[in-house]
């Protein structure tokens, strides 16, 4: 698979402003390294971000599962319209599709700057090495949590 587009995601969690703050520094144009690649930079939780809550409805990461997106209920939550909206655009069958994507985040947590891994696809282990191997990061894979990683399929 040739990688042609990357989303980067900021904001999913409108309390978290570090991530913002540095994809604002990374899209300026000086710091452009594409090399082929397009990169696509949006605020993941637009609404939170705005007002600096963490989210309106649901966590936003949370809000990715089939069986919720179709529930009547649920699908009335601002999160669950949000992620059937980055599906749609930016999903494998979207309207601008992208091949990876990457979520940033900050954490109240004593780990530092750190890669973590939801699942076990092969993919995503060799793009974390070798981000480990340009950046020395460690390193986590997250698997405690099935309402994340149980929803994986290999692609």
């Amino acid at each position: 698979m040739t990688v042609q587009r990357i989303l980067i995601v900021s904001g999913t969690h409108g309390n978290e402003i570090n991530p913002v703050w540095a994809v604002k520094q990374f899209n300026r144009e000086e710091n452009s390294l594409n090399h082929g690649i397009e990169y696509e930079y949006i605020i993941g939780n637009p609404a939170a971000y705005k007002k600096g809550c963490r989210y309106i409805d649901v966590d936003l990461n949370r809000s990715f599962k089939v069986s919720e997106n179709s529930d009547p209920h649920k699908n009335s939550f601002y999160e669950i319209n949000r992620a059937n909206f980055l599906v749609d655009q930016f999903g494998i069958y979207g309207s601008k599709p992208c091949q990876i994507a990457i979520d940033l985040h900050t954490t109240t947590a004593n780990m530092g700057t750190c890669i973590v891994l939801y699942g076990r696809r092969f993919k995503d282990f060799c793009l974390a090495a070798l981000l480990q191997n340009k950046f020395g990061l460690p390193i986590y894979l997250h698997e405690k949590d099935k309402d994340q990683t149980g929803f994986l399929v290999e692609a």
